[in-house]
Formats: C-alpha cells, structure tokens, sequence
C-alpha cells in the first residue's frame, strides 16, 4: 500500500516538474509590482477575473489605440510560454497601431495572476474565464456597436486560441483567428527540437496543446504568421497546420525568428494588422 502512495505522489511530483519545465511561467513580485506598472502607462489598465477555482483569480491586462476612445475592434491576445503579459506588449505594437484594442489574459501562474503551477486545462479555464468575462462586459465602439473581436495566438497561445475557437464554433463571436509560430502539438515539437527521446518524454505527461486535432473544426478566417527563421517551433509545424485549416485562410513569412516579427523593418508585418483590422470593421 505505502509503495503505492509513494509512486502516486512521485508521479504527481514528476508531472509537477515536466509541467513547470515546459510553460516556464513568469510571476510578478506581488500586486505591488503589477500596480507600480500600471501606474506607468495610462493606456493600460487591468482586469481581473474569477477563474474557475474559487478564490483564485485571472488578471487581464487592456491597451487602448487611442486612450479614453473604444476601437471597433479588439484583439483576444493569447500569449505563449515564458513571458507574461506586461512583457508581450512590444508585440501587440503592430495591432495598436492597426487601431485595434488588445486585450491579454495572463493565465494563473504569470504575471499577477493567482500562483500555481499551470497545466493544459488550467491554460484554457483561464482563457475561457477571460473571454466571457469581457464578453459579459459588452464593449460598444464610439458609434455605439458591439466590438468585433479577433482571437490571436503566439506559440503556445496559438494552440489556446484555436481551442477556444473550436469552443466557439457556430457562433459569430469573432471575426479572425490569427495564429502566429503556431504549431501541432508539443509532441511534435519536442521531437523536431531534439528527435524520438524528445517526444517520448514529451508523452509520458498529459500536456498535448495538439491544435492539429481541432484546427478542422475552427470558423475561418485564419492568418497564419511564421518566421522562416523561427528555431523554436520550425517553420513546417506551422504549414502543416495551415495546410489542414478550413478556408478562407492566409499564410504569410518574414525571415525573421519566433518572437520578432513585430520587428518586420519593411512595414509588411504591420501591413498585415492593418488588412485583418479592415477584415473585420464593420
């Protein structure tokens, strides 16, 4: 019996350490910290959301276009592993000046979000949480129309976007999923970083993310953003995945790597903002 708890508790111990191994989520220093960095920009202010624990929370930070206006359209900002919210926000550069709001969830485990070590189904609880949350709140644009919403992802957050597209699905709840260094799942990636050993480990967890699975059951329009560079997630996880998207869709590659294509020096990067905003204004 005792050799049985032990072993049960060792394998909630290694499914701990794979986990806190692979999100490699980022906290902030306490609510005193997340204040001090709001209170830096008057563009950005915080939301924060029950998640499904009770007593536990989400926090989600919003970036207005234009301070003290409402944009027709706002961006569902998905991010990916490692750095939180507050730390993408060079990223959504390109979308603000597009004219769109950002919206950006941090899923417990990063930025002020309520501590603990995330899993799968933690990631899309929070994100679920989040968007009926801010759905709830019915935003109206300066004419007075529901906002439109696009659903973005960037790797890893691409594959909670297309799960919370699927979830969607039969609703017109958005008007793009755009996924940026997206990829088909962790095992497919841990094998294309280090081979066969790599996605054995990968499996003996219950962490998939496998957007191939349900990218077939997602409302188009998609945008699909890649680096010809990206040495994170290869360029050819993320065709395969476009090639299995519903149409109408769109591919698009910057020879850039996996978190810089904001940096695009030729305009096309933020060309691209634009064209998914006008897609989407009503």
């Amino acid at each position: 019996m005792w050799l049985v708890v032990w072993g049960l508790s060792g394998c909630a111990a290694l499914h701990d350490w794979q986990r806190q191994k692979i999100y490699r989520p980022s906290v902030l220093q306490g609510m005193a910290e997340w204040q001090r960095l709001l209170a830096t920009r008057s563009d950005v202010s915080a939301l924060a959301v029950d998640a499904v624990t009770p007593g536990e929370q989400v926090q989600v930070l919003q970036v207005a276009a234009q301070p003290g206006q409402v944009a027709p359209v706002r961006v569902f900002y998905l991010h990916g592993t490692y750095r939180h919210a507050w730390q993408n926000l060079g990223k959504a550069g390109p979308m603000l000046r597009a004219g769109l709001d950002v919206s950006m969830p941090d899923y417990r485990g990063w930025g002020a979000s309520s501590p603990r070590v995330p899993s799968e189904q933690s990631i899309h609880d929070d994100a679920w949480a989040a968007w009926q949350a801010l759905q709830a709140a019915a935003p109206r644009d300066g004419d007075g129309r529901p906002v439109r919403w696009v659903i973005y992802g960037h790797s890893m957050g691409s594959a909670v976007a297309v799960h919370l597209a699927q979830r969607l699905r039969g609703t017109p709840a958005y008007c793009a999923l755009v996924l940026e260094s997206a990829f088909t799942s962790f095992p497919d990636v841990a094998e294309a970083g280090v081979g066969w050993f790599g996605r054995q480990l990968t499996l003996l967890g219950g962490e998939r993310m496998a957007s191939i699975d349900a990218i077939g059951q997602v409302a188009p329009p998609l945008w699909f953003l890649h680096g010809s560079r990206d040495d994170t997630v290869p360029i050819a996880l993320g065709r395969r995945l476009y090639e299995a998207a519903p149409s109408p869709k769109h591919w698009r590659t910057w020879p850039l790597g996996h978190s810089d294509l904001q940096t695009d020096p030729t305009g096309a990067y933020d060309q691209t903002w634009r064209e998914i905003a006008a897609g989407c204004r009503p």
